[in-house]
C-alpha cells in the first residue's frame, strides 16, 4: 500500500462582513465524473501544506484572493488506483480559506472540472459524497459559527 499527502481548502465567501454561517457560501467543484469536491491536490517534496492548499485552489478554481483562515486538519481514507493497480492510504490536510473578492472562477478543465458551485454548507453537505469529506466542512462551519457569534458581554467590577 503507496501512501498519499493532499492539501486543501473549504473556500468560503461572505455577502457582508457579519453575515450569519447560513447566508455564507463555499466553494465546490464538480468533476466530469458527477462527483462534487473541494480543491486539493499533491504535495511536492519541499512544499508546505499551506503552499500546496494555495496553490491548488488557484489552479483548480482560477481564485487567487484568498487566505488561510484556520487550519481544519486532515481528512485520511484508502482508496484503490485501478490504472496503477494499487492501493493508496492518503491523507489530506484542509484549510478554511476566506476569498477576498475581485475574481471569478474558472475549473481546470484539463483537471476534469467542469464546473465551480458557491453553495450553502447544507447543499455542500448534500452534493459531497465521502463521508470524510462532509466532516471536514463540517469543521469549517463550527469554525465559522465560532467566528461569526458575537462576543460576550462583559461587566465590569465585583461579581454578585
Amino acid at each position: 500500500m503507496r501512501r498519499a499527502h493532499s492539501a486543501g481548502g473549504v473556500v468560503f465567501r461572505r455577502p457582508q462582513p457579519d453575515a450569519p454561517v447560513a447566508d455564507i457560501r463555499i466553494l465546490l467543484l464538480q468533476h466530469e465524473a458527477g462527483k462534487w469536491m473541494l480543491p486539493k491536490g499533491t504535495i511536492e517534496a519541499g512544499e508546505t501544506p499551506e503552499a500546496v492548499a494555495l496553490r491548488e485552489v488557484a489552479e483548480e478554481t482560477g481564485l487567487r484572493n484568498v487566505r488561510i483562515v484556520q487550519d481544519l486538519g486532515e481528512e485520511r481514507y484508502l482508496f484503490f488506483w485501478k490504472t496503477e493497480d494499487t492501493y493508496y492510504d492518503k491523507t489530506v490536510h484542509y484549510y478554511l480559506m476566506e476569498f477576498l473578492g475581485g475574481e471569478e472562477t474558472c475549473p481546470q478543465r484539463e483537471e476534469g472540472f467542469v464546473r465551480c458551485d458557491w453553495v450553502s454548507v447544507a447543499d455542500a453537505l448534500e452534493r459531497i459524497r465521502y463521508k470524510e469529506t462532509r466532516e471536514v466542512v463540517r469543521r469549517a462551519e463550527a469554525a465559522l459559527s465560532r467566528e461569526s457569534s458575537p462576543a460576550p458581554e462583559v461587566q465590569h467590577g465585583s461579581p454578585p
